[in-house]
C-alpha cells in the first residue's frame, strides 16, 4: 500500500454526527442530584474517561494516584486528587487495598464510587464493603460477580439454569490436581485451554498442545492468577482452533430491564491479549447476531444484573456456532468502539442506572439502532521485535495526528499520557487507545493506520508499527479472521508495512536529524554564536567541515546492526544559506582484521579514530551518496525544562518531507564526549509509521563509543545478560555449571505485570549468583554465559 502523509487537516467523514448521548442521573425528591461526588478507584486513560463524563454531568470527580504515577493525566484532569503514597513502598498494591479505599473514597466525601477496569472492578467484596461504607457502587451486585463473573460458578449456573446457552466442553469439576486436569484433558481432547477462573485480560491463559507440557504450563497459568487476581484456581476447557472472539455489550437497570448495545469483535489477540476491536463484528449474518445478543441478554436477566457488563462468546467460524465464554461485570476497555456505533455514552448509562433510572424511558435505548463502523487499537509499551517485551521510560513527545480534532468525533484518543509522562513497570503495558468511526468497515481500516502513522509517541519503544502492519494485511481485511490471526501471520506483521526496505529512509532522514540538531544548538548558545561547534582553528583541514557520525536505532534494527551501519555525514553549506546543505554520506570505515589483532583498547581506539578522520580529511567519495536538503520550517510544538519537540519540514533532493523531531534542550558537549554518548535526537516520520532514535556523534565521541564492544572483545566471549527493566526472578531454571544453547530459556522474570523469559545470548556455560524472588534493578547482571 502507499505510505502514509503527516496529515495538516483531516476533515470528518461525517461532521454532523450528534455526541453522544448522554444519560441524566435521577435527582432526589427535593431535587438535589442523588450523585454529586464521584471517587475513582483506578488510574490512567479510564480515569481520564470517567473524568470526561463526569466534566459533562457536573459532577465533582476525585481521584487517587500514587507517586510513581503523578504525572498521568488523570492527576491533572481530576477535580480533586488524593495520594496514596508509592507502590515500591507499600505492602499490598495500593489500587488493590479494599480497606484503603473504602476508607479514601468515605473520606472524600463521595457519593459513588467508580472502579473503571482491571484490579477490584469484579471483586464482589469490594462492591459489598463499598455499599456497606453507604456509597453507590457503579457496577453489577456482588451476587452477580461473583455467579457471572468467575468462570468456574458462571457456567455452573448456566447450566443448571439456561441449558439452551450453549457452553464449550470443559472440566466441570473444582480439583486443581494436575491427575485430575490430565485425565480431564485427554477425554476432552487436546489442545485445551487453562484459564484462571477469576481472571481477565489474558492473564493466566495457556494453550496445552501436547500432556507433556500440561504441568509447566498449569504452574505458570496458577502463578499468574495468584499474583494478578489473588486465587490461583483455573479452570480446563477445548480450545478451539478457528474461533473468533465475539462479545455484546450489555447494560441493566434496577427494574429487571437489560438492554443489548450490540457486539464487538475481538480476535486480534496476542497472548490471549486483545489488540485491536471493532465493532460491529463484520462476519456475523443477522441470524447470528440476533441469536448472540438474545443469549447475552437472556444471562443477565436469569440474576438481575444492573449496570454495564460484557457477555462473551467464542464463534466457530468453520461449524458456524457460538459458545458462551464468561461475563465481565464491568465496563470494557473496549467499549469506546460500541459508544461510536451506538451514539450512547455508557459511563453515564452507569451512573444512571445506579440512581434507580429506567431503560425504557430512554428514548435511544428503546430500539438501538447501529451506525457505521468503529475500530479502537490498543497502544502499548512493548517491542514488537524482542518478543513484545514491556517497555518503559519518559514519553518525550506525545502529538496526536494533527489537524483531526477538528469538526466531528469520529476519532478519539483515550490516554492519561503527556510531554513527560513517566511509563512506569508497576502499571499494564496499554498507554493509549485509538479509536475511529467510519461509515463502514474499509474507510475505518484506512482512517485508523492514516491516523496511527501520524501520531507521535516519541521516546517509548511501541507497537504502534506492529498495529499498522495488521490493519494492512490481507488476511484482517477477510472478515473470517479468528484469534490465530497474529500467530499466523507473526513474522509479516513485524515488517514495517509501508516500506520494504527503510534503510535508505533512515540514512536519508538521519542526515536531516543531524542539521536539525545544529540549528537547535546554535539557538541555545549564549556566547560565540557565529562559530560554529565543533569548530577546529586549522581553515584548510578538510575535518572543519561539519562532519557528523550518525547511527540510527529502530525497533526493526539490532544495536549491533545499528553499528554495523554507522554513516559518515559530510554536510557542506550551499552559499550563505544556514538552511541549505549539499550533504554526503557513507559508511563508517571499518578496521581491517589485521589491524585489530591484538591491540590494546586504546590503541584500537585510536586508530579507529584516525581510520574515520583519514576518511575525511581524503574526501573519498567510496560507496558516498549525496543529497541536498533544505530545512524548509521547524516550527516548535512541546516543550519540557530538558526536552523539546519540532515538526521540521524539509525538502530532500526537492521532495517534501515533514517529521517531528525531539532532543535535548540543554546538552552537556563534553560529557557527551568524554562518555562516547553522542547526542540523542527522536524522529517521528510518518512515511515509516514509526519514531527512529539517531544517535550523533562527532568522528572523537563515536570513537570512544567504540569502547565498551572492544573490551568486550578482548574478554574471552563472556556474555553478561542485563535486566532490561527493574523485575523479580520468578524462577531460576538452570544450575551453576549447566551448559546451555543460544536460545534456551535460562530463567523467568516478571514485570508491567507479565512474565518473561530470559534466553540463553550464546552457546556456552550458565552462571548467576541471582536467586528466586529476588528484586533485580534495570541494567544489573541476571546470569552470565561464557
Amino acid at each position: 500500500m502507499s505510505s502514509p502523509r503527516m496529515e495538516t487537516s483531516l476533515e470528518s467523514a461525517d461532521s454532523q454526527r450528534p455526541p453522544l448521548f448522554i444519560a441524566q442521573p435521577l435527582l432526589n425528591s427535593d431535587g438535589s442530584p442523588k450523585i454529586r461526588r464521584v471517587f475513582i478507584a483506578n488510574r490512567g486513560e479510564i480515569a481520564c474517561r470517567i473524568i470526561a463524563t463526569c466534566r459533562k454531568l457536573n459532577l465533582t470527580s476525585i481521584a487517587i494516584y500514587v507517586q510513581e504515577d503523578k504525572g498521568s493525566k488523570h492527576f491533572a484532569d481530576a477535580d480533586e486528587a488524593i495520594d496514596l503514597g508509592r507502590i515500591e513502598d507499600a505492602a499490598i498494591n495500593p489500587f488493590l487495598d479494599i480497606d484503603l479505599l473504602v476508607s479514601k473514597a468515605v473520606e472524600a466525601g463521595a457519593h459513588a464510587l467508580h472502579p473503571g477496569y482491571g484490579y477490584l472492578s469484579e471483586n464482589p467484596d469490594f462492591a459489598d464493603r463499598v455499599r456497606e461504607a453507604g456509597l453507590i457502587f457503579l457496577g453489577p451486585s456482588s451476587l452477580a460477580m461473583s455467579t457471572l463473573g468467575n468462570k468456574r460458578s458462571s457456567k455452573d449456573y448456566l447450566s443448571q439454569k439456561a441449558p439452551e446457552v450453549p457452553l464449550i466442553p470443559g472440566f466441570s469439576g473444582t480439583s486443581q490436581s494436575l491427575q485430575d486436569l490430565e485425565d480431564a484433558a485427554k477425554s476432552i481432547g487436546f489442545p485445551v485451554m487453562l484459564k484462571a477462573s477469576a481472571g481477565g485480560g489474558g492473564k493466566g491463559m495457556r494453550i496445552v498442545r501436547d500432556p507433556s507440557t500440561l504441568r509447566d504450563e498449569l504452574e505458570r497459568a496458577q502463578s499468574e492468577a495468584r499474583r494478578s487476581f489473588g486465587s490461583e484456581d483455573c479452570i480446563l476447557e477445548k480450545y478451539i482452533e478457528a474461533g473468533k472472539h465475539v462479545e455484546v455489550q450489555i447494560i441493566g437497570d434496577s427494574h429487571g430491564r437489560v438492554v443489548s448495545l450490540w457486539d464487538r469483535d475481538c480476535s486480534v489477540q496476542r497472548r490471549h491479549q486483545k489488540v485491536i476491536e471493532e465493532a460491529p463484528c463484520p462476519w456475523l449474518s443477522d441470524d447470528m447476531r440476533t441469536r448472540i445478543s438474545k443469549s447475552a441478554t437472556r444471562i443477565a436477566e436469569l440474576i438481575g444484573y444492573e449496570g454495564a457488563g460484557t457477555v462473551e462468546f467464542v464463534v466457530d467460524v468453520v461449524a458456524e456456532k457460538y459458545y458462551f465464554l464468561e461475563v465481565n461485570a464491568r465496563l470494557q476497555v473496549e467499549h469506546p468502539i460500541t459508544e461510536e456505533i451506538t451514539g450512547v455514552d455508557l459511563v453515564s448509562l452507569q451512573l444512571y442506572v445506579a440512581t434507580g433510572g429506567r431503560l425504557d424511558e430512554l428514548q435511544p435505548l428503546k430500539s438501538v439502532a447501529r451506525n457505521g463502523h468503529a475500530i479502537e487499537c490498543r497502544l502499548c509499551a512493548e517491542d514488537a521485535q524482542r518478543d513484545f517485551f514491556p517497555e518503559h521510560g519518559v514519553v518525550r513527545a506525545w502529538q496526536p495526528a494533527p489537524g483531526i480534532l477538528g469538526p466531528g468525533r469520529d476519532i478519539r484518543y483515550e490516554t492519561a499520557i503527556q510531554n513527560g509522562s513517566q511509563v512506569s513497570i508497576y502499571f499494564d503495558s496499554m498507554i493509549a487507545k485509538l479509536i475511529v468511526w467510519a461509515p463502514n468497515r474499509t474507510q475505518a481500516i484506512e482512517k485508523m493506520i492514516r491516523i496511527l502513522a501520524n501520531t507521535a509517541c516519541v521516546g517509548v519503544r511501541t507497537n504502534q508499527l506492529f498495529l499498522q502492519a495488521c490493519l494492512s494485511h490481507s488476511d484482517f481485511k477477510d472478515p473470517a479472521y479468528t484469534t490465530s490471526f497474529i500467530g499466523a501471520n507473526l513474522k509479516t506483521l513485524l515488517r514495517n508495512p509501508h516500506q520494504a526496505d527503510p534503510s535508505t529512509l533512515y540514512r536519508s532522514l538521519g542526515a536531516t536529524a543531524s542539521l536539525y540538531l545544529k540549528s537547535t544548538q546554535y539557538a541555545s548558545r549564549s556566547t560565540f554564536r557565529h562559530v560554529r561547534l565543533g569548530f577546529r582553528n586549522q581553515r584548510f583541514d578538510p575535518i572543519n567541515r561539519s562532519v557528523n557520525v550518525l547511527v540510527a536505532y529502530s525497533e526493526q534494527i539490532t544495536r549491533e546492526e545499528a553499528q554495523e551501519q554507522a554513516s559518515l555525514v559530510v554536510a557542506e553549506m550551499v552559499g550563505n544559506d544556514s538552511r541549505h546543505f549539499n550533504v554526503y554520506s557513507q559508511k563508517v570505515p571499518q578496521l581491517e582484521s589485521s589491524e585489530n589483532d591484538k591491540q590494546s583498547p586504546a590503541n584500537a581506539l585510536t586508530a579507529k579514530y584516525n581510520i574515520i578522520s583519514a576518511a575525511v580529511r581524503n574526501g573519498s567519495r567510496g560507496d558516498q551518496s549525496s543529497q541536498r536538503i533544505l530545512l524548509e520550517e521547524v516550527r516548535r510544538i512541546s516543550q519540557t525544562p530538558n526536552w523539546h519537540a519540532d515538526v521540521v519540514t524539509s525538502s530532500i533532493d526537492g521532495k517534501k518531507t515533514t517529521a517531528i523531531y525531539c532532543t535535548e534542550t540543554r546538552q552537556n558537549y563534553s560529557s557527551s564526549a568524554d562518555k562516547g554518548q553522542g547526542t540523542v535526537v527522536y524522529a517521528h516520520i510518518p512515511i515509516l509509521g514509526t519514531w527512529v532514535e539517531y544517535r550523533v556523534y562527532s568522528c572523537l565521541t563515536f570513537a570512544e563509543s567504540m569502547r565498551e564492544s572492544i573490551v568486550a572483545a578482548n574478554d574471552g566471549g563472556l556474555k553478561v545478560v542485563k535486566a532490561p527493566m527493574p523485575c523479580k526472578v520468578l524462577r531460576i531454571l538452570k544450575q551453576a555449571g549447566d551448559k546451555v544453547e543460544k536460545g534456551e530459556t535460562l530463567m523467568v522474570i516478571e514485570s508491567m505485570k507479565m512474565e518473561m523469559s530470559i534466553a540463553a545470548p550464546d552457546d556456552g556455560e550458565f552462571s548467576t549468583t541471582r536467586r528466586d524472588g529476588e528484586a533485580i534493578d534495570e541494567g544489573s547482571i541476571l546470569c552470565e554465559v561464557s
